[in-house]
């Protein structure tokens, strides 16, 4: 039985560390500029800026308007050379800056 207690108590401790561990990236203000007319005719990615560095990005409907202000979570997108050289990156969370 007292296994079986320390197991568990050992077990909720770590869960507890892991689930309050910091978040990979924060949270910056970004700038939704306008859609990216090398982008297939304008069907494509946008400008984002982000302090002040232009990006390119998918955005998701609901936030692409030119220049809406946004908060994003994001990592550089490096699936092949062109995207390491075009900027591009991959928005993992937006939300509107009010």
């Amino acid at each position: 039985m007292k296994t079986h207690v320390a197991s568990l108590v050992i077990f909720l401790t770590v869960a507890g560390m892991v689930s309050c561990s910091e978040v990979k990236t924060k949270e910056k203000e970004a700038i939704i500029g306008r859609a990216d007319p090398l982008m297939c005719g304008w069907c494509g990615g946008w400008f984002v800026y982000v302090d002040s560095i232009q990006y390119r990005a998918n955005i998701p409907a609901a936030y692409n308007t030119e220049n809406k202000r946004v908060w994003i979570r994001f990592k550089k997108d490096e699936s092949d050379g062109s995207k390491v050289q075009g900027n591009w990156i991959i928005i993992t969370c937006v939300r509107e800056r009010k």
